[in-house]
């Protein structure tokens, strides 16, 4: 699932979820999710329990979560961080110091598909 089909279906589930554009600096986002961020920035989302980071607080989340050494956080669920690591995505429990990450999706694509399930 594209992230276009993403957004489109996220708000077809809830009214609330607000994407926009974004004309800020993205320099900390990988190019997996950089179009994402410019186009669709993440506003207010929550999908499934799952709350995505919007552009302008994604640089405080990074050092928040820098303990995981983990590419890029972009999400929390139930308040765990949800993060880009070559490639594929990943979880772990907030707050314990050497966690043990949980694959989530193989790709970000197949991440997005796996939240809005038809």
């Amino acid at each position: 699932m594209t992230y276009l089909e993403f957004v489109e279906k996220a708000i077809a589930q809830d009214s609330r979820n607000v994407f926009a554009k974004y004309d800020g600096s993205l320099d900390v986002v990988p190019d997996t999710l950089r179009s994402f961020y410019k186009e669709k920035n993440p506003l207010d989302v929550e999908i499934n329990f799952t709350r995505f980071i919007s552009a302008d607080k994604l640089v405080a989340v990074q050092t928040e979560y820098s303990y995981l050494n983990a590419q890029f956080v972009f999400a929390t669920c139930n308040g765990d961080p949800v993060f880009l690591h070559d490639g594929c995505i990943y979880t772990v429990p907030h707050g314990i110091k050497e966690p043990k990450w949980e694959l989530l999706a193989k790709d970000i694509e197949t991440y997005y598909s796996t939240l809005l399930l038809d």
